[in-house]
């Protein structure tokens, strides 16, 4: 049973009103996704010129953008190969955020791919913008984040509120723990010290292994593996580490290690005030989140200035449960998305 805490209202009215009919479409066979570029603005030159974005749905839908980890990329409902993106389950035929009811708005994030520069969750939004102005849309039925995005999505409802309806919230608090900060840093270490002595790939794997740790929980760990060595060997394998050596071998082919600095520290800058965001806010997180506690989430949607919901989930997958559980996420965004602003 999901912990949900009461629906906060304000002055402008309860948090949900009435329901208004998802758009009702027929067509199940949909092109390949739009690829396009968005310009970014002149104080982003440091992050590129532009960034690739893709719009998958029904022509004319309302369109919801999309925002996942700092690993996700432009396809979260489907990829031009007719694969299924990175967020199946929550996105996707039949799920919340349907194409066949919403065009899906992708886009990879920003960074210094040279590794120097953090952006802020700020300027992540104003991406977001980029690829809203590139496809001619003033205003976004609903900004759905996770994690990182998040976080993107909170400082694009606080700085441009006009460009979104709502905002769907999962796994992401008004500023980074101080614990999670603690062990981005130590990951960041290793990864420029594995740069400084020419091992950069192997030091981001063991950085996403350390991450990996933190995304996930000690029960599942339990579950799955079998702990201690065999051997004599001081680096002898692990069930659990053999585990965390191929998922951080296989981070590094959609990560490079300077990305990973760039947005690994834009995480740790991210902040924004709650009180400042009036959009209604649909709130989502696990209860058993290692990098953001159950409790900051209940504190920033107790401290939203606009109306907001607020569920809590048991999960075996902590930070991960946004992906893992993308299902019972589905429950609860869909009506969120089909309530009138």
């Amino acid at each position: 049973m999901s912990l949900s805490m009461a629906i906060k209202g304000t002055a402008k009215g309860p948090a949900k009103a009435m329901a208004r009919p998802r758009q009702a479409v027929i067509e199940h066979h949909l092109p390949p996704p739009f690829e396009f570029e968005a310009w970014l603005p002149d104080r982003l030159a440091r992050l590129g010129p532009s960034v690739r974005a893709s719009l998958y749905g029904v022509a004319g839908a309302p369109v919801v953008v999309v925002l996942g980890g700092i690993s996700a990329d432009r396809f979260p409902c489907i990829e031009p190969d007719g694969a299924k993106g990175w967020w199946p389950g929550l996105v996707g035929t039949g799920c919340a955020v349907d194409p066949r009811a919403y065009r899906i708005l992708g886009i990879d994030f920003a960074a210094d791919e040279i590794g120097l520069m953090a952006p802020t969750s700020r300027d992540q939004a104003e991406v977001v913008l980029a690829a809203l102005d590139a496809i001619g849309i003033d205003r976004a039925h609903a900004v759905v984040g996770a994690s990182y995005g998040g976080m993107t999505a909170l400082a694009l409802g606080q700085y441009f509120p006009q460009r979104s309806e709502r905002l769907v919230v999962v796994s992401a608090g008004a500023a980074p723990h101080p614990a999670a900060t603690a062990i981005r840093e130590l990951q960041r270490r290793v990864v420029a010290l594995g740069l400084q002595s020419g091992t950069g790939a192997e030091a981001l794997s063991i950085a996403r292994g350390l991450a990996m740790l933190t995304y996930r929980t000690p029960a599942e760990f339990e579950a799955r593996f079998a702990g201690g060595i065999d051997g004599e060997a001081v680096l002898s394998p692990s069930e659990p580490g053999a585990y965390l050596k191929a998922r951080g071998d296989a981070y590094r082919a959609v990560m490079s290690p300077q990305r990973f600095l760039s947005l690994s520290a834009s995480i740790d800058r991210h902040k924004v005030d709650p009180e400042a965001i009036g959009l209604p806010t649909l709130v989502i997180g696990a209860q058993t989140d290692q990098l953001v506690p159950a409790s900051q989430l209940s504190a920033l949607a107790e401290r939203l200035g606009g109306p907001s919901e607020l569920h809590l989930l048991p999960s075996l997958y902590g930070h991960d449960m946004f992906l893992k559980d993308a299902g019972r996420l589905s429950e609860l965004v869909a009506p969120f998305l089909e309530t009138a602003a």
